[in-house]
């Protein structure tokens, strides 16, 4: 099983520290990393993850406030040097609080108190899934994941488009994401889905695909131009 986490600190080393440590875990594949509560916020808004790793030295107010409004308590790892941190998670009953820096040891001891809770983690079987059905025209039809250029918002269904065909499906953009491997497929914008391996190239605002032009939100400019440079 595959566990997907973000990472949330104010240091640009710490957070670089912290994610050269957890690349050492072949459970965990990073899939934001943030600076400020907002971005983390907006993230939050449109994605999932497994597992959230938060210093909370900037804003805790909000962030406090954010993990109890969206009951993320048993997602939560505080990670910071200031005891009085590990009694404000521990008061709104987060997963745990290990001080900086990072232990592993300590760290694997929080994953093992999170597979006892049973909570949910990302299949990774997901990843080889090749093709998906879907309801279009009163028909089920079968996609090939590959050929998806990108899929596209429109109130209570969803367009996918692929080079010889556009299917119109009554889905929102939650869950067609649950059912496309997120190694291949990235939410660029609330309204847009794109395939990675399709992107020619991207501005500041605007990722290219062909002769396409799809829009990229400022917050998640940053996530996107880590996935291409690692790609």
């Amino acid at each position: 099983m595959e566990l997907n986490y973000v990472i949330l600190d104010p240091y640009e080393s710490e957070r670089i520290r912290t994610r050269q440590h957890l690349n050492e875990l072949e459970l965990l594949n990073l899939v934001g990393e943030f600076s400020n509560y907002n971005e983390l916020k907006n993230f939050l808004q449109y994605e999932n993850a497994d597992l959230i790793l938060i210093d909370p030295s900037l804003d805790i107010e909000k962030i406090i406030n954010c993990i109890e409004r969206q009951k993320l308590q048993k997602k939560i790892i505080f990670t910071s040097k200031r005891s009085k941190h590990a009694v404000k998670g521990y008061e709104i009953g987060i997963l745990d609080f290990i001080p900086k820096p990072l232990n592993l040891n300590r760290f694997n001891i929080a994953l093992d108190r999170m597979k006892k809770e049973k909570l949910p983690f990302t299949n990774i079987n997901q990843e080889s899934i090749q093709s998906i059905e879907v309801k279009h025209n009163l028909k089920t039809e079968k996609i090939i994941l590959s050929s998806i250029q990108w899929i596209e918002a429109m109130g209570d269904y969803i367009k996918i488009v692929t080079p010889k065909k556009k299917y119109i499906v009554l889905s929102s953009m939650k869950k067609i994401q649950e059912r496309i491997p997120k190694k291949l497929f990235f939410r660029c914008h609330k309204s847009y889905i794109i395939n990675i391996d399709w992107v020619k190239s991207f501005s500041q605002t605007m990722i290219f695909l062909d002769k396409t032009a799809i829009p990229l939100s400022r917050s998640k400019k940053k996530i996107f131009q880590n996935l291409w440079a690692n790609d």
